[in-house]
């Protein structure tokens, strides 16, 4: 029961994730580029806002428990568990979108962001940028979350949420379960797709080492 309920956790944190993902698409088409970029990463938080009030089970808000300390086993078993319910959560927030907003001009700015994110064949320059992109995200995403959770008062908890989020998805930041959701709004699922939620996974984990070596130094 408790590793169902990894999944179902897990499902609505990408849920939640997608949320994001969709407000930030929905404001950089309405409005002025520079604006709605800017509009877009205030609101993208609001995903992540949802899974650490509600305590979600986020891959990426998980993870850096890893190198924090040694974790029960029960934990390493819910990682992979909860990394799946994200992708179903994205996956069908992505779809649903897609089913919706297809054939409108909405559509045409989810394509691009997402053609925007499998740029690998312009050259080692998108590997390098998409690896430090992804690196800060996750950094950012362990910084928001760790906040969270030590802050008593959970509004300033809520405000750093908003800060560090913010920080990534203005900079352009990949996070994996994001990704998902675009492709899957986009209809785009390829090689090069696979190939960015792998890289962006990966380098949101590694991302979180500076955070847990920067809480720790705060602590002592």
């Amino acid at each position: 029961m408790k590793y169902f309920l990894a999944i179902y956790k897990g499902i609505l944190a990408g849920l939640a994730i997608g949320l994001g993902g969709f407000l930030f698409t929905l404001m950089t088409y309405a409005l002025p580029k520079e604006l709605g970029k800017i509009l877009g990463a205030l609101l993208f938080p609001i995903g992540l806002s949802i899974v650490c009030i509600f305590k979600l089970f986020l891959f990426t808000g998980k993870i850096g428990l890893v190198f924090e300390s040694k974790q029960t086993k029960g934990f390493y078993i819910n990682l992979p568990l909860m990394y799946i319910g994200n992708i179903i959560g994205s996956l069908i927030l992505g779809y649903i979108c897609y089913a919706i907003f297809r054939n409108t001009d909405l559509f045409s700015r989810i394509s691009a962001i997402a053609i925007n994110k499998t740029n690998f064949d312009t050259g080692y320059e998108y590997y390098l940028m998409l690896i430090v992109k992804s690196l800060v995200t996750g950094l950012c995403v362990y910084l928001a979350v760790k906040s969270y959770g030590v802050i008593k008062n959970k509004i300033i908890g809520v405000f750093l949420i908003f800060v560090f989020i913010f920080i990534f998805v203005y900079i352009g930041g990949d996070h994996c379960v994001a990704n998902m959701y675009y492709f899957s709004f986009a209809n785009s699922w390829t090689g090069y797709a696979l190939l960015n939620i792998v890289l962006a996974t990966i380098c949101n984990s590694i991302g979180t080492i500076p955070g847990v070596l920067l809480f720790k130094a705060f602590k002592k």
